[in-house]
């Protein structure tokens, strides 16, 4: 009998445990091992680097947004993205890109030269404005309509 209820225990395990979206949460950088997979440069400047998580679970890494947008870009179709993820430069955590908000200017200093660093919440990325007396906020949208490139 206690082996009957055992296995009718693991059972119900396995089943609920298979019905489980995957998580696709962000990995550690090491900025000694870690390279982007669009310019091959170091993740030395963890602020700044993204994430893209695949729905096969690969994982793709870069040193810079707009490193990230090349990519999806140029390599991926949406449909196999699972989540895509920036840091926010002040916290160093990681934020949804289409839960993030972003400053802009030519002058801010990024790895890539793009001027875009991102924030968790919009009051973070205005204080950001606020203070440093430059920059544009952009939300999600915003950000999709972006012209990246060298500045």
């Amino acid at each position: 009998m206690k082996a009957k209820f055992f296995v009718i225990v693991i059972v119900i395990l396995l089943l609920t445990a298979c019905g489980k979206d995957q998580a696709y949460e962000p990995e550690d950088i090491n900025p000694e091992v870690d390279v982007c997979e669009v310019c091959n440069m170091s993740i030395a400047s963890e602020m700044y680097a993204t994430q893209l998580m695949m729905k096969d679970g690969e994982v793709y890494k870069f040193d810079d947004i707009g490193c990230m947008i090349e990519f999806i870009e140029k390599d991926q179709k949406d449909g196999d993205l699972a989540k895509k993820y920036v840091r926010d430069v002040e916290t160093g955590e990681w934020v949804e890109l289409d839960k993030a908000y972003h400053v802009y200017d030519p002058d801010i200093w990024t790895p890539m030269a793009n001027g875009v660093i991102s924030f968790e919440t919009k009051e973070r990325a205005e204080d950001y404005i606020k203070k440093e007396g430059m920059g544009e906020l952009y939300n999600y949208e915003k950000l999709q309509k972006h012209k990246w490139g060298w500045e």
